[in-house]
């Protein structure tokens, strides 16, 4: 099964800018796996790579994230998510703290977590998959 690849480049740092991110290619996905951890139809899924340190240990720079970009509320605690906040992609744990907004939260403990506004974060998709070379 082919999967769309996106030159994203999404920080798990500061951010990188999404405005003009281009289709790379694609990439064959067994659709056994797919099938276990996604319903949502290969054709909308697509593939990004993180970039940075303030998801460690979970995600390390390189890896590649598979989003489904049909999960965009933020209905689930301890989830990982594809965002852009201020305009600028990233990839980090949300929640909600208050009415309106969100604890932008990075799993390297050396990363400080932030507060923000819930207007001012767009979310791209869920992280539904880890991907790593080694």
């Amino acid at each position: 099964m082919k999967l769309r690849v996106f030159d994203l480049n999404l920080s798990m740092g500061d951010g990188t800018d999404i405005d003009d991110y281009a289709e790379e290619g694609v990439m064959d996905f067994d659709p056994g796996i797919l099938r276990r951890i996604t319903r949502t139809p290969a054709e909308r899924l697509f593939v990004a790579r993180g970039s940075g340190d303030s998801m460690l240990p979970t995600l390390m720079n390189g890896d590649m994230v598979l989003i489904d970009p049909l999960q965009t509320r933020l209905n689930l605690d301890d989830r990982i998510w594809a965002i852009s906040l201020y305009g600028a992609g990233a990839i980090k744990r949300l929640q909600p703290v208050a009415p309106g907004k969100v604890d932008v939260i990075s799993d390297n403990p050396a990363r400080e977590n932030r507060v923000v506004d819930a207007d001012d974060i767009r979310i791209l998709g869920r992280v539904i998959w880890i991907g790593r070379e080694v």
